[in-house]
């Protein structure tokens, strides 16, 4: 079961007195409370808006009841401005614990859906936030069939504007990956399909669709999650080229003779397949790379882009942009920072990790990134700071790059409540 997460209430006057720049000094000067954050989201459409859903806190810590809900803001200039302030949106307004959300726009009208695991009703489902136009979102629904147990949802919108979603589902006593798909605007969903094969033991998936046109359909669903086969953690894989109606038998990615999880898939706009995951193969766990340039008929041989010895990395995310292919990850033992491993060459190679946060260790980490690349080439990006707060309680950063090298300015985006 996934952990309950405790989450703190702060004054902006809290955020002054401990030390931050001179820029984030005068962006806290906002009136009221903001709560930690977590778990961030963002998706971009092709106009270059943002959109950006994250867990934050709605009550303290000391309080001992729940308060995790999911907010959301956006930006219409590229990330120069968040919609965040005087109040940030809190879509779930729940009395449970809503977690974990994953964010998807349409490239049409531009409707963004979010998806997010709640407790409120004693076992925890997955809920979906729906839009009809723009950013209108209506009240969460629970699109999970049955009472069984339901984490960690991801979407995907195809190229038919359809909403495709995956998550781990418990409902059967083990841990399996579920699929259900709406072509209604997220009104109704088709009967969950699982996709994990006979195993037990699939969870956290990651979805991805693209333009293929060697399906009937013209776009390709790209489903991975983390396994466990022959007793270590492996990375495995299915597609789907009929809308969801039938996947492929699961592939192992991961060849490596330690344990692999924490998946992450992406895909461009040439129909290459990218995948980024945690492998402990080495001594240490380190950020490993694998790609397919057929479909997902073959990967390549997984080669380690991280490189930090004696570190231990989680969280990899990946995402891709013509040939450039982008890998974010957490140290979380020596350097406690977010790094980010960049490829010029569509992942034939990779440069060295360039650090992006600047996480005080003796007081916290850095960690969750988050990023999409817009339209015109852009990187943005977004990560927690717990060093802020301590306590491993975060604050989110954001900040954007046209290489992968170097970064603008980095902005605290805050989840602000009502005074």
């Amino acid at each position: 079961m996934i952990k309950r997460l405790s989450f703190a209430l702060v004054s902006t006057a809290l955020v002054v007195c401990i030390g931050l720049s001179r820029a984030d000094r005068v962006q806290a000067q906002f009136p009221g409370v903001f709560g930690a954050e977590r778990a961030p989201s963002i998706a971009v459409d092709r106009s270059g808006k943002l959109y950006l859903s994250m867990s934050g806190a709605t009550k303290t810590v000391e309080a001992h009841t729940p308060g995790s809900q999911i907010f959301f803001t956006m930006s219409k200039d590229g990330g120069n401005t968040w919609d965040n302030t005087p109040i940030t949106r809190n879509l779930s307004n729940s009395k449970g614990e809503a977690f974990g959300p994953s964010i998807a726009v349409t490239q049409g009208a531009a409707r963004p859906y979010i998806a997010y695991h709640d407790n409120v009703g004693g076992t925890t489902q997955v809920y979906m936030l729906r839009t009809k136009k723009k950013a209108k979102f209506k009240k969460p629904v629970n699109i999970t069939p049955g009472d069984g147990g339901a984490f960690t949802p991801r979407l995907a919108v195809d190229l038919s504007d359809a909403v495709n979603v995956v998550w781990g589902d418990t409902s059967n006593g083990g841990r399996q990956v579920v699929f259900l798909r709406s072509v209604d605007l997220g009104v109704t969903f088709t009967s969950p399909k699982i996709i994990s094969g006979s195993s037990l033991n699939a969870f956290e998936p990651e979805i991805a669709t693209v333009p293929l046109t060697q399906s009937p359909v013209g776009f390709a669903i790209y489903v991975v999650w983390d396994d466990i086969v022959e007793g270590l953690g492996a990375i495995m894989f299915s597609r789907s080229l009929d809308a969801g109606e039938t996947f492929s038998a699961p592939a192992r990615v991961s060849r490596g003779p330690g344990s692999a999880n924490e998946c992450n898939i992406a895909v461009d706009s040439s129909g290459r397949i990218h995948l980024a995951w945690v492998d402990a193969s080495g001594q240490d766990p380190q950020a490993y790379y694998s790609r397919s340039t057929n479909g997902g008929d073959t990967f390549s041989d997984p080669v380690n882009v991280s490189s930090i010895r004696n570190g231990e990395v989680h969280k990899t995310v990946v995402t891709a942009f013509g040939n450039r292919v982008y890998v974010a990850f957490n140290e979380d033992l020596r350097t406690k920072q977010v790094f980010l491993a960049t490829s010029t060459s569509g992942g034939d190679s990779f440069g060295e990790p360039v650090q992006v946060s600047n996480a005080n260790p003796d007081r916290g980490r850095a960690h969750s990134a988050a990023m999409v690349v817009d339209p015109g080439g852009l990187l943005h990006m977004v990560w927690i700071d717990s060093s802020i707060l301590g306590s491993d309680e975060g604050l989110m950063y954001y900040s954007s790059s046209s290489n992968g090298t170097r970064f603008d300015s980095k902005k605290l985006i805050y989840a602000f409540l009502p005074g």
